[in-house]
C-alpha cells in the first residue's frame, strides 16, 4: 500500500504569455458557450448555469458585506461579468483587471451596452498582470478575486499586495480552486498536476494555506469555507459543453494546449468527486487603524 505523502504543494511552470494568449484566443468561445460569467456556479437544486453563477457571486458578496457605493477592484475580471454585476447591484465603482487585451475590449463593449440600459454604477477595465501589480496603498474598499489566483505562483505576496490595496476596514473576497487539505497519495498528486498543467495553474493550494497567507498579510479571516458540493455540478455542465458537436469541431482546429484544456473537464469532475480538489470561499478584512 502506498501511503499518502505530505509534500510541499507542487509548483507548475506557467508561462504568463501563454495564459494571455489562451484568454485572447478563447474568450469569444467562452462568452458564446458559457456566458458572461467565466466562473463556477453555486447550485442548491435545479438552477440553470447562469442562475448558479449569479448565486456564487451573491454568496461571496453577502459574506463580504459589500456596501453601496464601494470602490471595488476585480482582479482577473474576465469579460466583465462580475464587475458589471457588482456595479449594478451595489452601485459600485468597479475597476476590472485582466491580463488579456481581448477580454478588456470585450468587457468595455459590454459596459457600454450596460450603461445604455441604465447601469447603476461605474466600471472601467485595464490590462495588467496581477503578478506584477503594485497597488496604490489604501485605494479600495473591496478586492474581489473570482477564480484568478490559481494562475499566480506567489500567492503569499499577492495577498500581501491585496492587503496593501485595501483601505482600513476593507474586505478581500476570494473564490478559488483548491487541492485537498493535508497529505495526498501519489495518484491524487498526479491527477491534480495534470489538471493544473491543462488549466495553466501555477499551483493549486489548500484551504488552510489560503487562510494562513491572508492572516500573514495582516488580514482578519472572517470566512474560509469549503463549498465544493455546491459548485461541482459546474463540471457536468462543462462536460456537456465539451461534447457539443460545434465545440468538438472547433477544438479540432486549435492547438495542443486548448485540446488539453477541454480534455481536463472530466478530470475536474473526478478530482472533486474523490476529494483531491476542493473549492473555497474566503473573506478577510483589513483591521481599522486605532488612533490615539
Amino acid at each position: 500500500m502506498i501511503e499518502p505523502t505530505a509534500t510541499v504543494t507542487p509548483q507548475f511552470p506557467v508561462d504568463i504569455d501563454r495564459v494571455r494568449k489562451h484568454y485572447d484566443r478563447l474568450s469569444f468561445l467562452y462568452r458564446m458557450f458559457w456566458g458572461e460569467h467565466l466562473h463556477h456556479g453555486y447550485w442548491n437544486g435545479g438552477e440553470t448555469a447562469e442562475q448558479a453563477q449569479i448565486q456564487l457571486m451573491e454568496q461571496l458578496a453577502q459574506r463580504a458585506e459589500i456596501t453601496r457605493g464601494a470602490k471595488v477592484l476585480d482582479i482577473g475580471c474576465g469579460v466583465g461579468g462580475s464587475a458589471l454585476w457588482l456595479a449594478d447591484r451595489f452601485e459600485c465603482d468597479v475597476t476590472g483587471m485582466t491580463i488579456s487585451p481581448v477580454q478588456a475590449g470585450m468587457a468595455t463593449k459590454a459596459a457600454t451596452k450596460a450603461k445604455a440600459r441604465g447601469l447603476r454604477g461605474k466600471v472601467s477595465f485595464e490590462v495588467k498582470d496581477a503578478n506584477r501589480w503594485q497597488p496604490q496603498p489604501a485605494s479600495f474598499d473591496v478586492v474581489w478575486v473570482m477564480e484568478s489566483s490559481e494562475h499566480f505562483p506567489d500567492k503569499k505576496h499577492f495577498f500581501e499586495r491585496c492587503a496593501a490595496a485595501l483601505k482600513p476596514g476593507g474586505t478581500l473576497a476570494v473564490c478559488a480552486w483548491l487541492r485537498r487539505d493535508g497529505p495526498m497519495p501519489p495518484s491524487e498528486q498526479e491527477l491534480v498536476g495534470t489538471i493544473a498543467e491543462a488549466m495553466m495553474s501555477a499551483s493549486l493550494d489548500s484551504l488552510s494555506s489560503y487562510r494562513d497567507w491572508m492572516r500573514e498579510a495582516g488580514l482578519i479571516v472572517a470566512a474560509a469555507e469549503d463549498i465544493t458540493r455546491h459548485v461541482e455540478p459546474t463540471w457536468a455542465h462543462c462536460a456537456r459543453i465539451g461534447s457539443n458537436p460545434a465545440v468538438k469541431f472547433l477544438v479540432r482546429f486549435t492547438g495542443g494546449p486548448t485540446r488539453r484544456f477541454v480534455k481536463a473537464f472530466p478530470l475536474m469532475q473526478e478530482a472533486y468527486a474523490s476529494g483531491a480538489m476542493a473549492f473555497g470561499l474566503f473573506v478577510a478584512r483589513k483591521p481599522v487603524a486605532i488612533t490615539r
